[in-house]
């Protein structure tokens, strides 16, 4: 007989846990990366090897192996290494030069030779390398991530010749020539402050392991390379500061008339006075408007404030001059009489109008059902 599913026990479920819970874990029982000040014994030399199978990623691996070939003048090689795919780089190799690089002694017979013997075989990879076919939807943030990782890269060859065949460059200058966006400038920092750090402490040479581990150059020389970096992320922040002040407006939205009249509401005839409306689309710029409210028997004249004309926004008249536009009211003045005035007068006409009639009223800029729209000057 089948057992009811209630009855079954069921597994656990198992949490997952991200990569840096997961370091952080590993930091705790690990402790910090293991520093020593005299020669390596086995045992610590295992312990060390095991410290960093558990906390360094395989691409900070490549990068231990790229430093300890740089530190040796062999640039060629350090290009091929990194060339490789992370996931094909000999890890122990890459510990082995880490802790060569702090300056320790390692317990280990020839160590130089094994070295360079496991990192020629891995040059096998370079050649074989196949790209990833592209996702069919790659997100915003991993192609920034994918660029600025591009950006530093090319940056890091320009450094490598600077430092190895004085060839000068100015990094601000690359960064015009390629348009780079200013938004990677944060990224060019971010990779080359904790160098410019390093190389300071070094040069303080308060510490031993750093000390060790520029023992190749001179003071004189670290004091350039100090100078180098700085200039290089002065230049960044320069770039970004510039590129952010120089960034156009983007230009608003053209907006066709159709568009900025369909809620104008007017009166489109009177059968009292034997009027009908302009065509509203006359109104868009144009100098001037006058309307006649039939309702309240006043007249408005609205004056562009400049030589954009007036426009209409829902349904008020917008872009007008307040100080030179009025409304006033006929009072007992034949509005038949004045409505002619201004459908058939010109302009010394139009001036004396408001001559006649002297009562202000609140400026009628917005447009109803009671306005007719006589006639606009352009």
């Amino acid at each position: 007989m089948a057992r009811r599913p209630a009855l079954i026990k069921r597994k656990p479920k198992a949490t997952r846990v991200s990569k840096s819970q997961e370091y952080l874990v590993n930091k705790k029982h690990l402790g910090d990366e293991p520093v020593f000040t005299k020669p390596l014994t086995r045992i610590e030399y295992i312990h060390s090897l095991n410290w960093y199978n558990y906390m360094a990623t395989s691409a900070e691996a490549k990068d231990y192996i790229v430093t300890y070939l740089k530190n040796l003048g062999r640039v060629a090689e350090a290009k091929k290494v990194k060339s490789i795919p992370d996931n094909l780089i000999p890890t122990t190799i890459a510990w082995c030069c880490r802790l060569l690089s702090r300056g320790f002694v390692l317990p280990v017979v020839d160590i130089q030779s094994y070295i360079d013997e496991r990192i020629k075989q891995s040059y096998k990879y370079v050649q074989e390398i196949k790209e990833e076919t592209p996702k069919n939807v790659v997100s915003i943030q991993d192609r920034i991530k994918e660029r600025a990782s591009f950006i530093v890269g090319e940056i890091e060859g320009l450094i490598d010749d600077y430092i190895y065949d004085n060839v000068e460059f100015s990094l601000y200058e690359w960064l015009q020539a390629n348009s780079i966006p200013a938004t990677y400038a944060t990224s060019i920092i971010s990779k080359f402050s904790p160098v410019l750090d390093e190389l300071l402490e070094a040069y303080d040479g308060k510490c031993e392991q750093l000390k060790e581990g520029y023992r190749h150059l001179k003071k004189t020389e670290i004091k350039k390379l100090i100078d180098f970096y700085n200039t290089l992320i002065e230049d960044a922040e320069r770039y970004s500061s510039n590129t952010k002040k120089v960034r156009t407006s983007r230009k608003p939205r053209t907006v066709s008339v159709e568009k900025k009249i369909k809620n104008l509401k007017y009166q489109k005839e009177d059968q009292t006075y034997k009027i009908a409306s302009i065509s509203p689309e006359k109104i868009i710029g144009a100098m001037e408007l006058w309307t006649f409210n039939t309702k309240y028997k006043t007249i408005t004249r609205l004056v562009a404030i400049d030589r954009g004309g007036l426009q209409v926004k829902g349904t008020s008249i917008s872009n007008y001059c307040e100080s030179t536009s009025t409304t006033r009211s006929m009072g007992r003045k034949d509005p038949n009489e004045i409505v002619k005035r201004i459908l058939e007068g010109g302009k010394l006409v139009l001036r004396k109008i408001f001559d006649d009639f002297k009562t202000d009223k609140p400026l009628a800029y917005r447009i109803n059902e009671n306005t007719i729209l006589l006639r606009v000057i352009t």
